[in-house]
């Protein structure tokens, strides 16, 4: 057998299990924090409250906060999908299951963010399916997706009945992952 074949073999297996573990423990951190959040709640539900002081009234709603959600998907996924269009949740989530790196932030975090990218100036109509789109979503409304680094999360903290404006759609440069730095990697 080939030593080199199965130290190569060997490498990118400990890096499957590394991911794995990260993402498990991601995750398991994501969990925890939510438990956290819902425990006041609770307290207030029950009537528990450590200083027997009647509940204050929930304050008004905060105003919208709109956050962008950056995904870099196969063009397979991309569908009819198109920039400046408004784009539902349903489908939202469906390039949130493609995307291969993904990344929510505020839009002015968003905007630095793409500029390190190496987008094509490409008819996305006439690309290959094997090409892979940076997609870029502005959606009011969504400030529990920031910074979200599991993909099941950031789908669960999507506003239930909103709808985001596609802000960027273009072909990523061939095999680059030039920019990719801050995108978490599926």
């Amino acid at each position: 057998m080939d030593i080199e074949k199965i130290k190569d073999d060997t490498v990118k297996t400990v890096q499957g299990v590394v991911k794995t573990v990260q993402g498990v423990a991601t995750a398991t951190q994501e969990l925890v924090e939510s438990l956290y959040s819902q425990e006041p709640k609770r307290k207030q539900i029950q009537g528990e409250s450590s200083n027997n002081r009647p509940s204050l009234p929930p304050s008004p709603k905060k105003s919208s906060v709109s956050v962008a959600l950056c995904l870099v998907v196969p063009a397979s996924a991309v569908g009819n999908i198109r920039k400046n269009h408004t784009i539902n949740v349903s489908d939202i989530e469906t390039l949130i299951e493609n995307a291969s790196y993904f990344l929510c932030a505020s839009p002015e975090d968003a905007n630095t963010i793409q500029q390190r990218l190496k987008l094509t100036e490409e008819d996305i109509t006439d690309v290959s399916e094997q090409r892979e789109f940076y997609v870029r979503i502005d959606i009011a409304d969504g400030p529990e997706m920031i910074g979200k680094k599991v993909q099941y999360i950031l789908k669960r903290n999507l506003p239930p009945n909103g709808q985001g404006t596609v802000k960027e759609l273009a072909c990523l440069e061939y095999l680059s992952v030039s920019g990719l730095e801050n995108f978490n990697r599926v």
